[in-house]
């Protein structure tokens, strides 16, 4: 039996701001009450479900979703007023509540050391998990800062290449830093385009010539740069103008298909360019639209259409024109907008969107939550690697929506599930 009991004294002072038994009295501000009367049995812990470790704030996920943490004992009881879920010092939310079992939440607190308690308001003893003292319980991060960045950098788009080296947009204080790769090893970035240049570059594409591909938003323009002449020690360059629309044709983003094409969002149109030419077709598409992506022959169309907010699915045609558009997913609120896009191995879209909710998930005909309340807000670009294409890597700016306040980073988030590559981000 994975359990471990400890007298009344001990509980009461771990407890006590808690349990608040009534004893003071007007010469004593002391709470504990010895003569306090025990009534109910003590609960006991068998069983942790996943044994080891669970990710702070989430639990178990799983290629359909969000699983709790399972507790499975005896003694609980049924009414939630009465159990308390400890991790460390910091509480689970019970989700339900059995004599026999607890599914929980666990605290968005990570570290290696959260020891689980189970805590009975009127029983004299709690037990602990793991039954071992020596031995501890991991809440894990469900995300992670990507590294070389500093706190003065502020990538503000990102792709990855072909050998999972993520390239980035970078601003520095003082002015814009061009773009840059970001050298795990070496711990350093390097330039990749010219520094300083008086513009940021909103959206980036690691296209499959090997080429950068970067548009600022509301200009008719797509820049390209190699990145291999940086790499191979000269002088990073400046961006050359790759392909120049007409002004009525302001770009939102890109994304690049195959057969050597870069498809453009440029306000309510959907323009195909040749990256062999730079030549481009325009095609009427009704509706706002903020972001592309391109996944297994279709081209999905983050936009805004008659104040309805969601994705639209295009079929490329075999002459690489696009097809009639279908409703593919519809945010649950017409203020949440998408502006970036990936999917999993399985079929699942996700989405970076640009409410408190950051991340959102198109799965099983339903929109929801990736991770509630997990992800800072601010999610505009997302990318995946294929060094682990577990996880999905996440552009976020800056801001502060509901109270909630993030900084601009990109974030490594996991996945537990394979992303799908795609082309213009490796």
């Amino acid at each position: 039996m994975l359990t471990s009991y400890f007298n009344k004294t001990s509980i009461l002072s771990l407890l006590a701001a808690l349990l608040f038994m009534g004893a003071c009295t007007e010469d004593s501000n002391i709470i504990f009450d010895p003569d306090f009367e025990y009534d109910d049995t003590d609960p006991v812990v068998a069983q942790v479900i996943p044994e080891r470790s669970a990710f702070a704030g989430v639990g178990t996920v799983t290629e359909t979703g969000v699983e709790p943490v399972i507790i499975n004992g005896q003694n609980f009881g049924t009414d939630k007023s009465q159990i308390i879920v400890y991790f460390g010092t910091s509480r689970a939310e019970i989700l339900s509540l059995q004599d026999d079992q607890i599914l929980v939440t666990p605290p968005n607190d990570p570290g290696d050391e959260r020891r689980i308690r189970v805590v009975k308001v009127h029983a004299e003893k709690y037990s602990e998990f793991p039954e071992d003292p020596e031995e501890q319980y991991e809440l894990r991060q469900i995300f992670t800062p990507y590294p070389v960045f500093e706190g003065t950098d502020s990538p503000r788009a990102i792709a990855t290449g072909f050998d999972g080296e993520l390239y980035a947009s970078n601003v520095e204080p003082g002015g814009n830093d061009g773009i840059v790769m970001a050298d795990v090893e070496e711990e350093e970035l390097v330039a990749i385009s010219a520094k300083r240049e008086p513009w940021i570059y909103n959206r980036i594409r690691h296209g499959e010539d090997g080429k950068i591909y970067a548009i600022r938003l509301n200009v008719n323009v797509v820049y390209r740069v190699d990145p291999s002449i940086a790499l191979g020690g000269a002088d990073a360059p400046t961006p050359e103008i790759f392909a120049q629309l007409p002004r009525s044709l302001l770009l939102q983003d890109i994304a690049i298909g195959p057969d050597g094409y870069i498809w453009g969002a440029a306000n309510n149109n959907i323009v195909r360019i040749d990256t062999e030419t730079g030549d481009f077709s325009q095609y009427s598409l009704p509706g706002t639209i903020r972001a592309l992506h391109v996944n297994n022959g279709y081209l999905y169309v983050g936009m805004v259409r008659d104040g309805r907010s969601g994705v639209w699915r295009v079929p490329i045609l075999g002459d690489n024109t696009p097809g009639d558009e279908e409703e593919y997913a519809m945010m649950p609120s017409d203020d949440m907008q998408v502006r970036g896009m990936a999917f999993t191995a399985r079929g699942d879209l996700v989405m970076a969107v640009n409410t408190i909710e950051s991340i959102m998930i198109y799965r099983q005909g339903q929109v929801e939550e990736l991770y509630p309340e997990i992800v800072p807000p601010g999610a505009t670009t997302l990318a995946v690697s294929s060094d682990n294409p577990e996880q999905l890597l996440i552009g976020i700016i800056g801001t502060t929506i509901g109270g909630v306040t993030s900084e601009t980073r990109v974030l490594k988030l996991e996945m537990a599930q394979e992303m799908e590559l795609f082309y213009g981000t490796f």
